[in-house]
């Protein structure tokens, strides 16, 4: 792989969001006491999240897990099934989801997936899959690790790379691999996924507690996240979940995290089909919508992307007699986020039946009750000012990868004092300033190796770029 190939890859998950937004909640009366407004810990305030991965794209996820979750026939079994659902909390349904994590290419590098190969999903399932929901993981090219071959750090730079690119090029929507499932166990893939931009890795091995449980209240460190998938087992996996459950009731939030490769084994023990399905209908039945409906069941992504988005969004809030205003800041939202949405805990006094926003902010809200609640989803909303990702027309920063010195050359006519901002890869600011100067350079030796991005601001105007610290 050539250098321009490489950071053509790198930089595709680079940039910031920047805009702001109004929500208004029209109250019914004024209320007796002054109203609060919190960040839910979970989407949809859900007291623990779940989330289930399918890993070496096998064709079971679409066969089977797939029909399961949301419904469908399967051959093997003579009733079809009618989904597993759990709710928004404001009275709609929303099925379980689950996620691929996926290898494009066999041992020897060759294209899996084009239907010639039994027992692994296509490119066109893939795409089904995606369209439903579905998140998909980098999972490696061709599932090498040291376990089978002699790994270089070359080697799995190209495995993690080719993967990327691989399923971006053969996908209809262009999927993008934020997330990064470690391959057989392989924990030297952790580090240099995260050096390649991937915004956390999921193993056997993680830095988080070992059955694959992560308490979520409050800010947490999001920057090289590591985190820990428990192995599905049949009994034991169900033992867990009741423990992550029982933990979550008293005021934690917590997320726990499984995963199995094959379930099309319709008559022996272990993770086949019958133990994925009672496992994943007790979830339903005991926690999800027919039950206490506590459970957020979703990929792992699209659970670290609430978390994401929770930590990067600032708020103000101002009261006047029967009238909440949330006044928003998302400046600090990476754009790499597949969804962008948040959930607001109302503490109130006074019910309500209005919430005002944007035409393009999708919204739910349950406005009575001792908990209120408000979703909003923000992911198709187009400010209209934003950050743009910065061409080489607007300004440009080199060496890229830089050592100690940046320089920073602005291309389009100069618009006099400029202001730039150095942010990492968890969205935290660690260096801003005024540029004085066309040209100028920065002393960046303070900072840690790493992935950082430089957003410049002219006027009304901002732009962004990524860099690296080595």
């Amino acid at each position: 792989m050539n250098k321009t190939t490489f950071f053509l890859i790198l930089f595709s998950l680079a940039g910031l969001n920047s805009f702001s937004q109004k929500i208004t909640i029209l109250l019914d009366d004024e209320p007796s006491s002054t109203p609060t407004i919190t960040k839910a810990p979970f989407k949809y305030n859900k007291d623990f999240a779940y989330s289930f991965t399918l890993d070496d794209a096998t064709v079971d996820a679409f066969n089977y897990a797939l029909p399961v979750l949301q419904g469908g026939a399967i051959k093997e079994v003579e009733a079809p099934f009618s989904g597993l659902f759990f709710t928004d909390g404001c009275g709609n349904d929303l099925p379980f989801k689950s996620g691929i994590a996926w290898n494009t290419a066999s041992i020897s590098g060759e294209d899996a997936h084009t239907g010639e190969v039994k027992g692994l999903l296509t490119w066109k399932q893939l795409d089904s899959l995606y369209a439903l929901g579905w998140d998909i993981f980098n999972h490696s090219f061709s599932h090498k690790s040291r376990w089978l071959t002699q790994m270089s750090n070359s080697d799995y730079t190209d495995e993690i790379l080719l993967n990327r690119v691989s399923i971006r090029e053969k996908t209809a929507k262009k999927i993008e691999t934020p997330v990064f499932v470690v391959p057989s166990g392989d924990d030297l893939y952790q580090d240099i996924a995260l050096q390649l931009g991937s915004k956390v890795v999921f193993d056997q091995s993680g830095n988080v507690s070992g059955f694959g449980g992560m308490q979520v209240d409050g800010d947490i460190n999001l920057n090289n996240l590591k985190i820990h998938r428990q192995t599905l087992n049949e009994g034991a996996a169900n033992f867990i979940v009741d423990k992550i459950a029982d933990k979550a009731q008293n005021g934690g939030h917590y997320w726990y995290n499984e995963f199995t490769h094959r379930i099309d084994d319709f008559d022996s023990g272990g993770a086949n089909f019958y133990s994925f399905k009672n496992q994943m209908q007790k979830i339903a039945t005991t926690w999800g919508k027919n039950g206490s409906d506590r459970v957020w069941m979703a990929p792992l992504q699209e659970v670290f992307e609430y978390l994401v988005f929770r930590q990067s969004i600032r708020y103000t809030t101002s009261i006047s007699n029967k009238k909440i205003e949330i006044n928003i800041d998302a400046s600090n939202v990476p754009t790499w986020l597949r969804r962008k949405t948040l959930t607001f805990i109302v503490n109130s006094t006074s019910n309500f039946s209005q919430v005002d926003a944007s035409a393009s902010i999708k919204k739910s809200f349950k406005g009575t009750g001792n908990i209120k609640i408000i979703n909003l989803d923000f992911t198709n909303y187009t400010p209209s000012t934003s950050t743009q990702e910065a061409t080489p027309s607007v300004f440009k920063l080199f060496p890229n990868p830089v050592n100690n010195i940046l320089n920073v050359e602005i291309m389009n006519n100069w618009l006099g004092d400029s202001e730039f901002t150095i942010t990492d890869i968890s969205g935290k600011s660690v260096m801003s300033s005024l540029l004085n100067n066309k040209k100028q350079t920065i002393d960046i030796s303070i900072l840690s190796k790493g992935v950082y991005f430089f957003k410049l601001t002219q006027q009304q105007n901002s732009y962004i770029s990524k860099f690296i610290k080595i």
